[in-house]
Protein backbone atom coordinates (compact mmCIF):
# COMPACT_ATOMS: atom_id res chain seq x y z
CA UNK A 1 0.00 0.00 0.00
CA UNK A 2 1.05 2.48 0.92
CA UNK A 3 3.05 4.51 1.68
CA UNK A 4 1.99 5.97 5.13
CA UNK A 5 5.05 6.36 6.54
CA UNK A 6 7.43 9.58 5.71
CA UNK A 7 9.03 9.72 2.00
CA UNK A 8 12.08 8.33 2.29
CA UNK A 9 12.65 6.59 5.84
CA UNK A 10 10.57 3.40 5.37
CA UNK A 11 10.50 2.45 2.21
CA UNK A 12 8.33 2.28 3.18
CA UNK A 13 7.98 1.34 3.31
CA UNK A 14 9.40 3.12 4.41
CA UNK A 15 11.55 -0.49 4.18
CA UNK A 16 8.64 -2.39 5.64
CA UNK A 17 7.62 -5.75 3.74
CA UNK A 18 6.76 -6.56 0.16
CA UNK A 19 4.91 -9.58 -1.45
CA UNK A 20 1.55 -11.30 -1.43
CA UNK A 21 0.23 -13.63 0.20
CA UNK A 22 0.87 -17.77 -0.79
CA UNK A 23 -3.17 -18.95 -0.06
CA UNK A 24 -5.51 -21.45 -1.10
CA UNK A 25 -5.02 -24.52 1.13
CA UNK A 26 -6.66 -27.53 0.47
CA UNK A 27 -9.50 -26.86 3.46
CA UNK A 28 -9.37 -22.84 2.83
CA UNK A 29 -13.02 -21.99 1.77
CA UNK A 30 -12.66 -20.00 -1.13
CA UNK A 31 -14.02 -16.72 0.59
CA UNK A 32 -11.53 -16.62 2.96
CA UNK A 33 -8.83 -17.10 0.15
CA UNK A 34 -10.11 -14.34 -2.08
CA UNK A 35 -10.33 -11.95 0.86
CA UNK A 36 -6.54 -12.68 1.75
CA UNK A 37 -5.21 -12.37 -1.69
CA UNK A 38 -7.40 -9.07 -2.16
CA UNK A 39 -6.91 -7.81 1.36
CA UNK A 40 -2.80 -8.86 1.32
CA UNK A 41 -2.65 -6.91 -1.98
CA UNK A 42 -3.84 -3.40 -0.01
CA UNK A 43 -0.51 -3.85 2.39
CA UNK A 44 1.63 -4.50 -0.38
CA UNK A 45 0.41 -3.98 -3.83
CA UNK A 46 3.30 -5.75 -5.85
CA UNK A 47 2.96 -8.67 -3.37
CA UNK A 48 2.03 -11.90 -6.10
CA UNK A 49 -0.92 -13.66 -5.63
CA UNK A 50 -0.21 -17.88 -5.34
CA UNK A 51 -0.70 -18.55 -8.88
CA UNK A 52 2.19 -15.78 -9.75
CA UNK A 53 5.39 -15.94 -10.61
CA UNK A 54 6.63 -12.22 -10.51
CA UNK A 55 5.48 -9.04 -10.76
CA UNK A 56 5.65 -5.58 -12.09
CA UNK A 57 4.47 -2.46 -10.73
CA UNK A 58 4.38 1.63 -11.06
CA UNK A 59 3.66 3.75 -7.94
CA UNK A 60 3.19 7.50 -8.13
CA UNK A 61 2.68 9.13 -4.47
CA UNK A 62 1.94 12.78 -3.95
CA UNK A 63 2.63 14.21 -0.84
CA UNK A 64 1.97 18.06 0.73
CA UNK A 65 3.63 18.94 4.03
CA UNK A 66 1.75 21.21 6.16
CA UNK A 67 2.62 21.53 9.51
CA UNK A 68 5.51 20.60 12.34
CA UNK A 69 5.58 18.86 15.23
CA UNK A 70 7.63 20.15 17.60
CA UNK A 71 10.04 18.54 20.25
CA UNK A 72 7.48 18.71 22.94
CA UNK A 73 4.77 17.11 20.83
CA UNK A 74 3.12 20.50 19.59
CA UNK A 75 1.65 20.62 16.54
CA UNK A 76 2.14 24.18 14.31
CA UNK A 77 0.81 24.84 10.68
CA UNK A 78 2.46 25.96 8.05
CA UNK A 79 -0.77 27.81 6.72
CA UNK A 80 0.14 31.01 4.85
CA UNK A 81 3.76 30.84 5.28
CA UNK A 82 6.74 29.65 3.11
CA UNK A 83 7.54 26.68 5.06
CA UNK A 84 5.20 24.67 3.14
CA UNK A 85 6.24 21.27 1.05
CA UNK A 86 5.14 19.50 -1.76
CA UNK A 87 6.56 15.76 -2.80
CA UNK A 88 6.36 13.50 -5.56
CA UNK A 89 8.04 9.83 -5.93
CA UNK A 90 7.32 7.41 -8.52
CA UNK A 91 8.47 3.97 -7.74
CA UNK A 92 9.26 1.05 -9.80
CA UNK A 93 9.08 -2.10 -7.81
CA UNK A 94 9.60 -5.49 -9.12
CA UNK A 95 8.64 -9.50 -7.03
CA UNK A 96 9.79 -12.80 -7.58
CA UNK A 97 8.71 -15.27 -5.48
CA UNK A 98 11.77 -17.37 -4.62
CA UNK A 99 9.40 -20.77 -3.51
CA UNK A 100 5.93 -21.53 -2.38
CA UNK A 101 5.98 -19.27 0.79
CA UNK A 102 8.93 -17.06 -0.30
CA UNK A 103 9.22 -13.71 -2.21
CA UNK A 104 11.01 -10.74 -2.55
CA UNK A 105 10.64 -7.97 -3.79
CA UNK A 106 13.41 -4.65 -5.49
CA UNK A 107 12.18 -0.96 -5.00
CA UNK A 108 13.27 2.06 -7.02
CA UNK A 109 12.55 5.42 -6.13
CA UNK A 110 12.85 8.42 -7.67
CA UNK A 111 11.93 11.64 -5.99
CA UNK A 112 10.73 15.19 -6.36
CA UNK A 113 10.72 18.48 -4.16
CA UNK A 114 9.57 21.17 -4.05
CA UNK A 115 10.18 24.31 -1.02
CA UNK A 116 10.67 27.78 -1.19
CA UNK A 117 9.84 28.12 -4.51
CA UNK A 118 12.34 25.73 -5.82
CA UNK A 119 12.45 21.89 -7.30
CA UNK A 120 14.81 19.21 -6.83
CA UNK A 121 14.92 15.71 -7.95
CA UNK A 122 16.89 12.89 -7.89
CA UNK A 123 17.24 8.67 -7.34
CA UNK A 124 16.16 8.05 -4.17
CA UNK A 125 17.42 5.04 -1.41
CA UNK A 126 16.84 1.48 -2.91
CA UNK A 127 15.09 -1.24 -0.97
CA UNK A 128 14.99 -4.80 -0.94
CA UNK A 129 12.88 -6.51 0.94
CA UNK A 130 11.58 -9.99 1.42
CA UNK A 131 8.85 -11.98 3.25
CA UNK A 132 8.25 -16.04 4.55
CA UNK A 133 5.09 -17.53 5.50
CA UNK A 134 5.26 -19.70 7.65
CA UNK A 135 1.16 -19.99 8.46
CA UNK A 136 -1.15 -18.61 5.27
CA UNK A 137 -4.40 -16.81 6.67
CA UNK A 138 -6.61 -18.71 4.43
CA UNK A 139 -5.09 -22.29 5.84
CA UNK A 140 -5.74 -20.85 9.22
CA UNK A 141 -9.55 -21.25 10.66
CA UNK A 142 -8.93 -20.17 14.20
CA UNK A 143 -5.60 -18.46 14.30
CA UNK A 144 -4.05 -15.82 12.20
CA UNK A 145 -1.43 -16.71 9.27
CA UNK A 146 1.77 -15.81 10.74
CA UNK A 147 5.05 -14.34 8.18
CA UNK A 148 8.35 -13.07 8.83
CA UNK A 149 9.18 -9.78 7.16
CA UNK A 150 12.49 -8.19 6.60
CA UNK A 151 14.61 -5.66 4.05
CA UNK A 152 17.40 -3.47 3.49
CA UNK A 153 17.19 0.35 2.61
CA UNK A 154 20.79 1.29 0.61
CA UNK A 155 21.87 4.85 0.66
CA UNK A 156 21.54 5.68 -3.17
CA UNK A 157 19.85 8.85 -2.64
CA UNK A 158 21.18 11.97 -1.81
CA UNK A 159 21.37 13.21 1.82
CA UNK A 160 21.01 16.44 3.56
CA UNK A 161 24.06 18.56 3.39
CA UNK A 162 25.70 15.95 0.84
CA UNK A 163 26.21 19.25 -1.85
CA UNK A 164 22.28 19.83 -1.45
CA UNK A 165 21.34 22.93 -2.99
CA UNK A 166 20.84 26.34 -0.02
CA UNK A 167 17.18 24.46 0.07
CA UNK A 168 17.72 20.91 0.20
CA UNK A 169 15.18 20.32 -2.44
CA UNK A 170 18.25 17.50 -4.36
CA UNK A 171 18.10 15.72 -1.10
CA UNK A 172 16.81 12.36 -1.54
CA UNK A 173 18.05 9.65 0.87
CA UNK A 174 18.88 9.34 4.38
CA UNK A 175 22.24 8.83 3.69
CA UNK A 176 23.01 5.81 5.79
CA UNK A 177 21.92 2.27 5.71
CA UNK A 178 18.14 1.01 6.92
CA UNK A 179 17.72 -2.96 8.68
CA UNK A 180 14.48 -3.77 8.79
CA UNK A 181 12.97 -6.84 11.05
CA UNK A 182 9.77 -7.75 11.12
CA UNK A 183 6.29 -10.14 11.58
CA UNK A 184 3.15 -9.67 9.51
CA UNK A 185 -0.18 -11.56 11.19
CA UNK A 186 -3.03 -11.69 8.78
CA UNK A 187 -6.82 -12.77 9.18
CA UNK A 188 -9.61 -13.51 7.27
CA UNK A 189 -13.40 -13.93 8.00
CA UNK A 190 -15.73 -14.53 5.07
CA UNK A 191 -15.10 -11.43 3.07
CA UNK A 192 -13.38 -9.29 6.19
CA UNK A 193 -9.51 -9.02 6.39
CA UNK A 194 -7.32 -7.73 8.71
CA UNK A 195 -3.69 -7.06 9.70
CA UNK A 196 -1.01 -5.89 11.98
CA UNK A 197 2.64 -5.62 10.70
CA UNK A 198 5.15 -4.73 13.51
CA UNK A 199 8.70 -4.08 12.91
CA UNK A 200 12.15 -3.18 14.29
CA UNK A 201 14.40 -0.89 12.01
CA UNK A 202 18.17 -0.01 12.74
CA UNK A 203 20.05 2.73 10.80
CA UNK A 204 23.52 3.26 10.57
CA UNK A 205 25.28 6.48 11.46
CA UNK A 206 25.64 9.57 8.82
CA UNK A 207 28.42 11.84 8.90
CA UNK A 208 28.40 15.04 7.40
CA UNK A 209 30.12 18.34 7.40
CA UNK A 210 32.38 17.01 10.27
CA UNK A 211 28.98 15.68 12.33
CA UNK A 212 28.02 12.18 13.24
CA UNK A 213 24.75 11.20 13.88
CA UNK A 214 23.46 7.66 15.54
CA UNK A 215 20.09 6.76 15.62
CA UNK A 216 18.25 4.39 17.79
CA UNK A 217 16.07 1.45 16.94
CA UNK A 218 12.87 2.23 14.95
CA UNK A 219 9.75 0.97 15.87
CA UNK A 220 6.78 0.74 13.52
CA UNK A 221 3.12 -0.59 13.97
CA UNK A 222 1.09 -1.12 10.81
CA UNK A 223 -3.38 -1.81 11.21
CA UNK A 224 -5.84 -2.69 8.76
CA UNK A 225 -9.11 -3.80 8.30
CA UNK A 226 -10.57 -4.39 5.00
CA UNK A 227 -13.58 -5.86 2.90
CA UNK A 228 -13.46 -7.88 -0.38
CA UNK A 229 -15.98 -7.80 -3.06
CA UNK A 230 -17.56 -10.84 -4.79
CA UNK A 231 -15.19 -9.39 -7.87
CA UNK A 232 -12.04 -9.17 -5.73
CA UNK A 233 -12.46 -5.44 -5.17
CA UNK A 234 -11.38 -3.96 -1.72
CA UNK A 235 -11.67 -1.55 0.71
CA UNK A 236 -9.88 -0.82 3.52
CA UNK A 237 -8.92 1.75 6.20
CA UNK A 238 -5.34 2.00 8.12
CA UNK A 239 -3.56 3.41 11.08
CA UNK A 240 0.28 3.18 11.07
CA UNK A 241 2.90 4.69 13.85
CA UNK A 242 6.48 4.82 14.31
CA UNK A 243 8.23 5.85 17.22
CA UNK A 244 12.17 6.67 17.78
CA UNK A 245 14.06 7.54 20.54
CA UNK A 246 16.51 10.36 21.10
CA UNK A 247 19.02 10.96 18.25
CA UNK A 248 23.11 10.97 18.76
CA UNK A 249 25.12 13.80 17.53
CA UNK A 250 29.01 13.16 17.77
CA UNK A 251 28.82 11.46 21.18
CA UNK A 252 25.94 13.59 22.97
CA UNK A 253 22.03 12.45 22.77
CA UNK A 254 20.06 15.95 23.00
CA UNK A 255 17.11 15.40 25.12
CA UNK A 256 14.12 15.78 22.78
CA UNK A 257 15.48 14.55 19.92
CA UNK A 258 13.00 11.33 19.33
CA UNK A 259 10.42 11.22 16.40
CA UNK A 260 7.15 10.08 16.37
CA UNK A 261 4.24 10.08 13.77
CA UNK A 262 1.00 8.57 13.28
CA UNK A 263 -0.67 8.31 10.40
CA UNK A 264 -4.67 7.19 8.79
CA UNK A 265 -6.14 6.82 5.82
CA UNK A 266 -8.12 4.93 3.68
CA UNK A 267 -6.93 2.39 0.62
CA UNK A 268 -8.91 0.52 -2.01
CA UNK A 269 -7.50 -2.16 -4.95
CA UNK A 270 -9.18 -2.63 -8.44
CA UNK A 271 -8.70 -5.86 -10.55
CA UNK A 272 -8.87 -4.36 -14.24
CA UNK A 273 -8.07 -7.31 -15.48
CA UNK A 274 -6.93 -11.05 -15.32
CA UNK A 275 -3.34 -10.04 -14.56
CA UNK A 276 -3.77 -6.54 -13.51
CA UNK A 277 -4.72 -4.65 -10.78
CA UNK A 278 -5.09 -0.81 -9.82
CA UNK A 279 -5.04 0.40 -6.07
CA UNK A 280 -4.82 3.57 -4.95
CA UNK A 281 -5.29 5.34 -1.11
CA UNK A 282 -5.59 8.83 0.29
CA UNK A 283 -3.98 9.13 3.74
CA UNK A 284 -3.04 11.99 6.64
CA UNK A 285 -0.82 12.35 9.00
CA UNK A 286 -2.92 13.00 12.49
CA UNK A 287 -2.09 16.81 12.73
CA UNK A 288 -2.81 16.86 16.74
CA UNK A 289 -0.71 17.61 19.62
CA UNK A 290 1.01 14.39 20.90
CA UNK A 291 0.25 12.51 17.84
CA UNK A 292 3.71 13.35 15.98
CA UNK A 293 7.84 14.48 17.29
CA UNK A 294 10.02 16.61 15.49
CA UNK A 295 8.29 15.63 12.06
CA UNK A 296 6.82 17.16 9.02
CA UNK A 297 3.20 16.71 8.98
CA UNK A 298 1.06 16.34 5.80
CA UNK A 299 -0.96 14.63 3.10
CA UNK A 300 -1.44 12.92 0.21
CA UNK A 301 -3.13 10.08 -2.39
CA UNK A 302 -1.05 7.31 -4.02
CA UNK A 303 -1.65 5.31 -7.19
CA UNK A 304 -0.40 2.12 -8.00
CA UNK A 305 -0.80 -0.20 -11.59
CA UNK A 306 0.29 -3.22 -11.19
CA UNK A 307 1.39 -6.26 -14.29
CA UNK A 308 1.88 -10.12 -12.85
CA UNK A 309 2.83 -12.82 -14.73
CA UNK A 310 1.98 -16.88 -13.74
Amino acid sequence: MTRPIPRWKCLNPRGAAAALLVALAAHARPAAAQACCAGGALVSPVRLAPPEDYAVGLQTRVRNDMGLFGADGSYTSFANTSSMEQDVEQDLAISFRLARRAQVSLVLPYVETHRLDEWGSGLGDVAVSARYDFKLAAEMTTWPGFALLGGVVFPTGKAVGDGTSPAATDATGTGTYNVTLGIDVEKVHGALYGALNLWGTYSGSNSSQGVTTSYPLQLTALAVAGYVFENEAAAALYVNFLERGDTTVNGTSPPGSGLRLTTVGITGLFPVADDWRLSGSIYTDVMLASFGRNEQAGAGVTATLVRAWR
